[in-house]
């Protein structure tokens, strides 16, 4: 049924929703089966092992759940690796599991060691140093390679990208259109082109750009390669709204604007081969998607991918629900469903901890959800998640929850929250930290933008013993960096692309003392945005904190209770002022002092010197 809102709602008879949303169908999707509902999939293989469950709950087969969520088509990129992640092999898997499931199958060819995308576009090293004819052979060889050992499945290929996110070209500096070289971008292109058709005549090529609301960017890249001989047989847009910095409407009206241009300008048919939302603002991200789709379907254009719709884990983009395990409201756009939030049902909020809170691993912590626009006798529940895993559930007007044992580090707190009418509503997420901690900011940096760039903190850690780090930082790829402290080396991280997310590496110190935290970028070309360094000591170990002899003098009753703080806030020891004015302090650490009850003048906030 279309446009009922709010008015059915109202009425006695109305329907238990799922979530706090009325939903409205915007196209009929068995009408539509001929447009490319489509998802990239290539995580899947490297998790393996993950539950996923359909809406209902059943553990199934994330193709299968796809499908049913309306899926027709996954997209798999491939590196020019021998083996493992995005090799040929793992490729040719994925597409047996499409031909099982009755899917279609677009190749994105990243022609890269790894991540190809506009800012890395690097040039395999098997590839290293050879010219632009031996380049464009290699491109050919590699992708004819390829493209017969995934037909020998069976499977259904339809598309190829020849090359991903080829903003500025492709196997830089060789290929890079703003250093000069766009007549051997328009090369390699075609001999990509020449590769696929040599396969199969039926595969569609597709030339693949970033920042589908950029109409300029796009004229001037297809300008190019046809100027230069290149040929293509659809153009391949990505559409984010984050990386665009639009919101979904406006997002959606300059793709469209932007296709409708190149369709005339090109005489060629367009899709979208990567989009997404946050998972957090699923509501806002249904909307966005079944909005695009159904104006690309109204339009005649070809097809809409979400990558990676399965992802939770490291990438906040996807459209599933890490705490459930299930599909969020995103998946129902393929369905042709929109949602629309009923905002007056339910409102809810992490009212604590406090984004950026720092609390006691000592203490109890007490997790408050405030909730608003609560119908008249419907109670509420809310369950909390702290990193994803439920900690209780509460049921009444406080919503609050009292945890403990939390371990030193950097945490994310939430809660659903549900009416008797099974509306449920998802807050706000919070990060906190748990025990005192080391900050360091503004690292030194050496060759940043380039492979092998590092970014170096000056720290100095109380003594040998195991820590963890975190480090707060954006990135628009993977980035693979190599972590070391002083002469001890702590492994490898891989930086997803996010943006203010927190990734914690552990690792053992042979040396205390002050040392030299060192980044050193690897297999992918520079480092991400790193804002912060956060160091924790991990369980057993005293907290980390600068050591100094403290005394306080508080012309107060001894028995006067006192609360007795870090200097970063963190609730150390409840004791009396008697107790709290001795020589050595708290554990010899500086404190401050908060008065309980009687003359808070004396010591509030007193620094004990």
């Amino acid at each position: 049924m279309k446009r009922q809102l709010l008015t059915l709602l109202m009425a006695a008879t109305a329907m238990a929703l799922q979530a706090a949303t009325v939903t409205d169908t915007i196209f009929t999707r068995a009408a539509h089966e001929d447009f490319a509902f489509g998802a990239d999939v290539s995580f899947v293989p490297m998790m393996a092992g993950t539950r996923w469950l359909d809406k209902n709950g059943r553990q199934k087969d994330i193709l299968l759940i796809l499908k049913e969520q309306g899926i027709n088509n996954i997209r798999l990129r491939v590196w020019t690796v021998g083996s493992g992640a995005s090799s040929k092999q793992e490729v040719v898997s994925m597409c047996q599991r499409a031909r099982q499931r009755g899917m279609g199958v677009m190749i994105d060819f990243h022609y890269s060691d790894t991540w190809a995308d506009p800012g890395n576009q690097t040039i395999p090293s098997a590839w290293k140093d050879h010219s632009v004819e031996a380049l464009a052979k290699n491109i050919y060889d590699h992708t004819y390679d390829v493209l017969k050992a995934v037909k020998a499945t069976g499977a259904n290929i339809k598309w190829v990208q020849v090359g991903n996110e080829t903003k500025r070209g492709m196997l830089y500096p060789v290929g890079q259109t703003n250093k000069g070289g766009s007549v051997a971008f328009a090369k390699f292109v075609k001999s990509g082109y020449d590769a696929v058709k040599a396969v199969d005549s039926t595969m569609q090529v597709i030339v693949h750009l970033p920042d589908g609301h950029d109409n300029s960017l796009y004229r001037s890249i297809f300008d190019g390669l046809k100027k230069n001989g290149a040929k293509w047989d659809i153009i391949g847009l990505s559409a984010y709204p984050r990386w665009s910095h639009l919101d979904g409407p406006t997002m959606i009206s300059r793709v469209m604007a932007n296709i409708n241009d190149l369709k005339s300008r090109y005489k060629t048919p367009c899709m979208v081969v990567e989009t997404g939302h946050y998972p957090r603002e699923a509501v806002v991200g249904n909307q966005y998607l079944v909005g695009l789709m159904d104006r690309m379907i109204r339009n005649g254009d070809l097809g809409c991918f979400y990558w990676e719709p399965e992802s939770f884990q490291g990438y906040d983009m996807g459209a599933w629900d890490a705490a459930t395990m299930r599909p969020t409201v995103m998946m129902d756009a393929f369905l042709g469903i929109k949602h629309t939030e009923v905002s007056w049902v339910l409102r809810g909020s992490m009212k604590a901890p406090t984004n950026g809170q720092t609390v006691s691993s000592d203490e109890p912590l007490t997790l408050e959800a405030a909730v608003t626009h609560i119908r008249k006798s419907r109670p509420t529940t809310a369950t909390f998640y702290i990193d994803g895993t439920p900690k209780g559930k509460v049921t009444g007007t406080a919503h609050s929850l009292e945890v403990s044992g939390l371990k030193r580090g950097i945490h994310r707190v939430w809660a659903d929250v549900a009416d008797d009418a099974g509306n449920t509503l998802t807050t706000d997420t919070v990060v906190f930290f748990v025990g005192e901690s080391m900050v360091a900011n503004a690292p030194t940096l050496t060759n940043q933008n380039a492979k092998g760039g590092t970014a170096e903190w000056t720290v100095d850690l109380p003594s040998a013993g195991s820590y963890a780090f975190y480090f707060l930082y954006s990135g628009s790829t993977l980035h693979a960096c190599d972590l070391n402290v002083g002469n001890d080396s702590i492994g490898r991280i891989y930086f997803t692309k996010n943006h203010n997310y927190y990734i914690k590496k552990d690792g053992e110190v042979s040396q205390g003392g002050k040392t030299t935290v060192r980044l050193s970028a690897t297999s992918t070309s520079g480092l991400p945005d790193i804002q912060e360094l956060r160091i924790f000591r991990l369980d057993g170990e005293a907290d980390i904190t600068a050591i100094e002899n403290t005394a306080a003098l508080l012309p107060t009753d001894g028995n006067e209770p006192v609360e007795v703080y870090s200097l970063t806030g963190v609730l150390l020891r409840r004791t009396t002022a008697g107790e709290a004015g001795v020589p050595y302090g708290w554990d010899g650490r500086p404190c401050v002092i908060n008065c309980v009850g009687g003359t808070p003048y004396i010591v509030r906030k007193q620094r004990l010197k």
